[in-house]
């Protein structure tokens, strides 16, 4: 996955977090599900201390590695590899968290609810989440879709994605075919709730919704229902 996300990507995603949350050179901020810390870069330097989790000791390690040794500020994130529904982190220990791409929500939903009041739990009281997924109400107009790309190095990627509406759930298949012609394969299956069960869901782990909205949100802030993600921000009452 990180061979398909730039740098500029990255820090345009990052600037969409940093608005929606309204992050201040203050703030005590939890990257969930950090990967290889291609937000947390960008957002380290800008805010009062940056901590990302990730339950993928490679991708913890690579984060690491790709540390500057120094920033303008001094700031530099800090890497923890733990499981999500499991944090070993103090209650109410951050201003803000987010979780970009569906990464939050990669198990049943018990063990989603399970990871989403973890995230509660960690943050204080006032403190704002953003949790970003796939749109539900996009897929449910285009269930199937196939792509393939080619990448600088010659290689390419093919992907096969299919919503499963009743379960609220995309089935993800991908080939990462290497410039030799070595191939690597994979399947996920990502949950992608919809506005009503995110009303529900931030309820049952004391949060409350504020917004249902988009990186192209429509107009007044609603989500654009042919938006391809969603994005949950929530508070901490």
């Amino acid at each position: 996955m990180a061979d398909l996300l730039s740098p500029r990507l990255s820090a345009l995603e990052a600037e969409v977090v940093a608005a929606l949350l309204r992050l201040d050179p203050r703030d005590r901020v939890l990257d969930l599900a950090c990967g290889h810390g291609r937000h947390a870069r960008p957002l380290a330097g800008r805010v009062g201390r940056l901590v990302g989790v990730e339950r993928s000791g490679e991708y913890v390690r690579r984060a690491a590695a790709e540390c500057p040794t120094a920033t303008s500020t001094g700031r530099l994130p800090l890497y923890v590899r733990a499981d999500l529904r499991a944090l070993p982190l103090a209650t109410g220990a951050f201003d803000a968290l987010f979780s970009w791409y569906a990464s939050l929500f990669m198990f049943d939903d018990a063990a989603n609810e399970a990871a989403l009041a973890e995230a509660a739990r960690v943050v204080r009281r006032g403190g704002r989440l953003l949790v970003h997924h796939g749109n539900p109400l996009a897929l449910a107009g285009a269930p199937h879709a196939e792509d393939r790309r080619n990448l600088p190095d010659g290689g390419s990627v093919e992907e096969v994605s299919d919503w499963d509406a009743a379960a609220g759930v995309d089935r993800c298949r991908r080939r990462l075919t290497r410039p030799g012609g070595r191939t690597l394969e994979g399947t996920a299956e990502l949950r992608y709730y919809s506005p009503s069960e995110w009303e529900r869901l931030a309820h049952r782990v004391g949060l409350r919704l504020g917004a249902i909205t988009s990186t192209a949100p429509a107009p007044h802030g609603a989500l654009d229902h042919e938006a391809p993600d969603l994005i949950a921000l929530l508070e901490k009452p």
